[in-house]
């Protein structure tokens, strides 16, 4: 429970200044606390809350990530969430739209979430790729699946083993597709 508390506190720590709210130092401040007076499912609940503040700081900064509109395309706005570790083995989410005339193109992100790691094993396994009819590509220097098989092609990115990209099209080119995984912003991650 101490690792718990201590890391919490060192993540929490680690954020800047300015995005750290008083709820987040709250909430370990609380759990350090009850975990001193030995009220440990309290000192848990107060650490998870913190967590989840914390998490929910980082998905509404997450958005950045998703690039303006490339010319001639429009924007939906950028939605993201935080789930917790009961829900999609915790992580966050977020996706972006975009439309030109009857074509659009999705870009859903997942990130820090433990079941990245199961997709690990298709991008060190090329045979696997092949198999279902993707190739391997780069996009900005990082591996990635192209399936170029059906009508609407989609990229597969993973960015530093803990950021998912799924970049989908209905009726647009892969080289659109391709252009909107290269504008990405990866250094807001």
């Amino acid at each position: 429970m101490k690792v718990i508390a201590i890391t919490t506190l060192a993540c929490a720590l680690t954020l800047p200044a300015a995005s750290l709210a008083d709820e987040v130092t709250d909430a370990v401040d609380e759990a350090i606390s009850a975990y001193k007076d030995g009220q440990l499912t309290e000192a848990v609940s107060q650490l998870d809350y913190a967590a989840g503040l914390i998490r929910q700081q980082k998905a509404e900064g997450i958005l950045a990530v998703f690039p303006d509109p490339l010319s001639g395309w429009s924007a939906e706005d950028a939605e993201s969430q935080s789930a917790g570790g009961m829900m999609m083995g915790g992580g966050i989410t977020a996706n972006r739209t975009y439309n030109k005339g009857n074509m659009n193109i999705s870009i859903e992100l997942v990130t820090d979430s433990p079941l990245l790691q199961s997709m690990m094993g298709m991008f060190n396994n090329p045979s696997l790729i092949t198999m279902n009819g993707g190739k391997l590509i780069k996009v900005q220097g990082h591996k990635a699946i192209y399936n170029g098989q059906q009508n609407d092609p989609e990229i597969l990115l993973i960015v530093n083993g803990n950021a998912m990209f799924t970049l989908r099209t209905n009726g647009a080119s892969g080289e659109d597709l391709k252009a909107y995984g290269e504008a990405l912003n990866l250094d807001a991650l």
